[in-house]
Formats: C-alpha cells, structure tokens, sequence
C-alpha cells in the first residue's frame, strides 16, 4: 500500500514522456513547475474519485486545498500560454492527456485504488497545511512536460580602489588634489 512514491514518480514519467510536444523550448518557473504538478495530482486524485468509489475523499481534498489548487491552475495555465499562442487550448488537452492516462492506469484498480486511498489518507492527514506541504509528504515529484528554468545568480564585484572615481562625461578623474 506504501509504494506511492514510487508509483506517482513513474505516472509522473510517462505523463512527461507523452507531453514533450507542449514545451516548445520553453522552461519553468518554479510556481510554474509547482503549478503542473499540482494539477497531474489532482487529475489523477479526480480519475480516482470515479473509478475507485472515492468521491467523498476527492471533495474533501478539493475543499481542503481549493486556494492552492487554484493558484496552481493559474500557474500552470500562464506557463502553457507562455510556450504557446494555443496555450489555453494546449493545458485544457495536456489536462484531458492527464485523465486519459490515468484512467488507463486506473484499469489495475487494485493497484491504483490501493495508491490513490493512501493519497487521500495523506491528504486528510495534512488537512489545513499548504498543497506543496502534501506534495512533499507523498513524495509527489517527477518529470513535467516542460524542463525547469535555471536560477541565475549576478556577480557582484567590488570596484577597485585605485584612487580613481567614475564619474559625469568626462570618464574617471583623480581623488587626488592637484
């Protein structure tokens, strides 16, 4: 019943895998990347509420984390309009992509139902805490379609003390009395 991790981290992969066409180049934004994958784990959790029987637990989840799921939709939804001008159109089928694929997963309900129960028991269990706060407990990380933007530090450098003061048009003149 504890394989989650495990099992979240390979869907992950294969929704990755058959989504690099929405990329195009472009990379996350941390509450972009955060964004995605808060919307393939509410897609997965939605399939399960159908075809486990889990309606109730799947509300629950809803109600308990409705800001940052809509947060997340705004992030993830902006991130597909940047790589694309068929963004809105490209997120609603990466989100139908979603639901396909783990509605073919939910096939092996044992398995899939076993993993979304526990889900929702860590859901319950996180109750009033943030939504990346629940991502992390379930170990929710993996590939998303689009790779992640590299943070950029600026070098800051100190300016030498060579007596020299930058300054107007003129360029650099002398501290130094003449």
């Amino acid at each position: 019943m504890r394989k989650t991790p495990k099992a979240v981290a390979g869907l992950l992969a294969g929704v990755a895998m058959t989504t690099q066409a929405f990329a195009g180049g472009v990379c996350s934004r941390a509450e972009e990347t955060a964004g995605v994958k808060a919307e393939i784990l509410q897609q997965q959790l939605m399939v399960a509420a159908y075809s486990c029987h889990l309606e109730g637990a799947y509300n629950a989840f809803v109600v308990n984390y409705r800001p940052d799921l809509i947060a997340a939709d705004g992030a993830a939804q902006n991130l597909f309009k940047r790589a694309s001008a068929r963004g809105e159109a490209d997120y609603q089928t990466f989100k139908t992509q979603l639901a396909n694929d783990f509605s073919m997963d939910s096939q092996d309900q044992n398995d899939f139902c076993d993993n979304a129960g526990a889900m929702f028991e860590q859901a319950a269990q996180h109750r009033g805490q943030s939504l990346n706060d629940l991502m992390a407990a379930l170990a929710f990380d993996g590939d998303t379609p689009f790779a992640e933007c590299q943070v950029r530090q600026a070098a800051i450098t100190q300016p030498a003390d060579d007596g020299m003061v930058e300054g107007g048009t003129s360029g650099a003149v002398s501290r130094t009395a003449r």
